[in-house]
């Protein structure tokens, strides 16, 4: 199905790629890195030289950003990363192949601009760029432990809330309110606006913040259930935030990480411990809970 939306064929723009050349077998990890180095969209492209990993966006410094954050990661058989500047025509083409996806038997979520698949519940995105449409691995492992957790009347965080998809999914499960966080404001803007195709923009107030201040304060008693889907250093870094975020018998779900970071992480939490881990491929999800 082709975008009302779609640019014009003529125009060009200026997309930064940051590549990670990798053999066939090495493929998936390679793309893997790229995702946990923070990149929003990830392609496997086939070259004259062999096989790569790539990730797109308009803006140069957050390809600087990407590339940087792999410089210490070396696997045999992967990169040199590299950064390249292209101008590329119809850059939103990929929304005539975008597809909605089941993060979980029961849940469906995907483009506002296909027909939704038959299932119990379905979010439907515009993901306002590059903020993404939910279909991550770790938006699905999330999904799965959300619905596991909540219950009618819970007041939940979403940490990196991004287009709205895990805050929106609460707020149809029984969340009596959501407060979604994010540290961009186009994310801010594509989260109240798909809340608000949802019906349920009064559940769930979305706010700009990169502090940790808002989750803190987010509920007088704390929040039952906090959802931290970002990049294993920022958890680290925001971890007492997340700590005060919860009720005293909340429960945290952590990911957007792969699983070899998972030790890294917990080590942030000294005073929690693990109840449950969900894998996807190389990625992972961890709930926590107070000792």
């Amino acid at each position: 199905m082709t975008s009302a939306d779609s640019t014009d064929p003529g125009r060009t723009e200026t997309v930064w790629e940051v590549r990670l050349p990798a053999g066939a077998a090495l493929l998936e990890i390679a793309a893997d890195l790229l995702w946990s180095a923070g990149a929003t969209a990830v392609e496997e492209r086939s070259t004259s030289s062999g096989m790569i990993a790539v990730a797109s966006t308009p803006s140069e410094a957050a390809a600087r950003s990407i590339a940087g954050a792999l410089a210490g990661d070396s696997l045999d058989g992967i990169g040199p990363v590299e950064v390249e500047r292209r101008e590329v025509a119809m850059r939103e083409l990929w929304r005539d192949h975008a597809r909605w996806r089941r993060l979980t038997p029961r849940v469906a979520v995907g483009p506002v601009w296909i027909e939704p698949p038959t299932c119990d519940q379905r979010v439907a995105i515009e993901p306002a760029g590059s903020f993404g449409l939910g279909d991550h691995p770790t938006t699905a492992l999330v999904a799965g432990e959300l619905l596991r957790l909540i219950r009618p009347g819970d007041r939940v965080v979403d940490l990196g809330t991004g287009s709205g998809t895990l805050a929106i999914l609460a707020a149809i499960s029984g969340a009596v309110r959501v407060v979604g966080i994010d540290i961009a404001p186009a994310a801010v803007e594509a989260a109240r606006s798909n809340a608000a195709r949802a019906e349920v923009s009064h559940l769930i107030d979305v706010v700009l913040d990169g502090t940790g201040e808002r989750a803190r304060n987010a509920f007088p008693e704390g929040a039952d259930l906090v959802v931290a889907n970002i990049l294993a250093p920022e958890i680290a870094a925001l971890a007492p935030a997340i700590e005060s975020a919860a009720a005293q018998d909340g429960r945290v779900i952590l990911s957007g990480f792969p699983e070899r970071r998972i030790s890294s992480v917990l080590a942030a939490f000294p005073d929690w411990t693990e109840s449950r881990r969900c894998l996807c491929g190389a990625w992972a999800a961890v709930t926590i809970r107070r000792r």
